[in-house]
């Protein structure tokens, strides 16, 4: 009879995670971080997976699907910046760290994806529930540095890009507003392929929360001359 129970127990565990099924977005699962019978955390090493288009979707594109114009008119040229910013990129997102290596993020909700994309006024979180603000002073420090200063909820906000050397194709983003200051760790648009993803997915749902990474290791950083 025992032995009738385990079966049926162990039954029902494998068809509970048979249930399991990824969303159409899905990537290779290449190394799983963690599953239950509603979706999975795991690391894909597949660059070309549909995913790496949402962590930079197409300025224009972005818009134009949006609307964005028609109700920001402020916003009509913000894809096409005119302002030289020299070779520093225009378009980021985040890169994050985990047990010392660095990965891009597809989260379980895609708001807290907002790739930042600076124009020539104004500095752009694009997402659902887009953001901007308005830049009103930059200075090209030399060809690796970018000083941005711009207004946050009233406040002005010091933003300092730094380009890196390692890891490749990443910036410091430093930011001061008063006696307040924190850093980022982003990666430009270009470059986002060339990491492998954390992907975080609960089936075409939110799962019950975000996967956490470590905390950034800024003395791995190295700056370029």
């Amino acid at each position: 009879m025992r032995l009738l129970i385990l079966f049926a127990f162990i039954y029902l565990q494998s068809s509970s995670h048979a249930q399991f099924k990824e969303s159409e977005f899905h990537c290779k699962r290449d190394s799983i971080i963690s599953e239950t019978n509603y979706g999975s955390v795991y690391i894909t090493k597949d660059h070309q997976c549909e995913l790496y288009d949402w962590l930079c979707p197409d300025p224009k594109e972005w818009m134009n699907v949006n609307e964005i114009i028609e109700y920001f008119p402020m916003l009509t040229n913000a894809y096409s910046p005119k302002i030289s910013i020299g070779s520093i990129p225009r378009y980021w997102n985040t890169l994050y760290e985990d047990n010392g290596q660095y990965y891009v993020y597809g989260p379980s909700d895609w708001m807290f994806n907002r790739p930042e994309f600076i124009s020539d006024s104004f500095l752009i979180e694009i997402a659902s529930d887009f953001s901007y603000f308005s830049i009103k002073k930059q200075a090209l420090i030399n060809s690796h540095e970018l000083h941005l200063t711009f207004e946050l909820f009233g406040e002005e906000v010091q933003l300092r890009i730094r380009l890196l050397s390692y890891p490749k194709g990443a910036a410091l983003w430093e930011y001061t507003i008063q006696s307040e200051s924190w850093s980022e760790l982003k990666v430009s648009s270009d470059f986002v392929r060339n990491y492998d993803m954390i992907n975080n997915d609960c089936v075409n749902q939110k799962c019950f929360q975000e996967f956490h990474f470590d905390q950034v290791d800024w003395s791995r950083l190295k700056f370029m001359d």
